[in-house]
């Protein structure tokens, strides 16, 4: 909880920092969405719950605010099978990593994604202007369950 909690500030000050009002609605939003640092959440259920909370607000600014908090890199975006999920940063300090998702629980661990010198060197010819690191497969605690129920 108290991780949560720090998360949030981080996110907070960011959007106090920058030229963004820091409304009610935005903090509701932030509150909500530092839930989701260890998983991707649809952009859809974030609309759900903001308009549980504040039922006259458009579906537009919600779709604004996480596009202005994404741009600001609180949130993190992808496309999955065509809908967009959304996430928490959850590194402040090094906003370019990689993720590795789970195939069985969903869960969204960090990794790092810098280029190992081998890499590096296979594209010395390039400009590299951006890498985007997802790798797929069991986290460790389904592995784990995977074993515990094949003994």
């Amino acid at each position: 909880m108290a991780d949560n909690i720090a998360q949030y500030d981080k996110g907070l000050a960011i959007l106090e920092k920058s030229d963004l009002r820091t409304t009610k609605q935005r903090k509701d939003l932030l509150k909500f969405l530092s839930d989701f640092e260890n998983r991707y959440v649809s952009v859809t259920e974030v609309d759900d719950y903001m308009q549980r909370i504040y039922p006259n607000a458009s579906h537009t600014t919600t779709y604004r605010n996480i596009k202005e908090f994404t741009d600001l890199g609180i949130i993190e975006q992808r496309s999955e099978n065509g809908q967009l999920k959304v996430k928490y940063q959850c590194d402040f300090v090094s906003p370019r990593h990689g993720h590795f998702f789970c195939q069985n629980c969903h869960r969204v661990i960090k990794i790092d994604s810098t280029l190992s010198p081998q890499l590096q060197s296979q594209l010395q010819q390039f400009l590299v202007l951006n890498v985007k690191l997802e790798i797929f497969g069991l986290c460790d605690i389904c592995q784990q369950e995977r074993e515990k129920n094949n003994n």
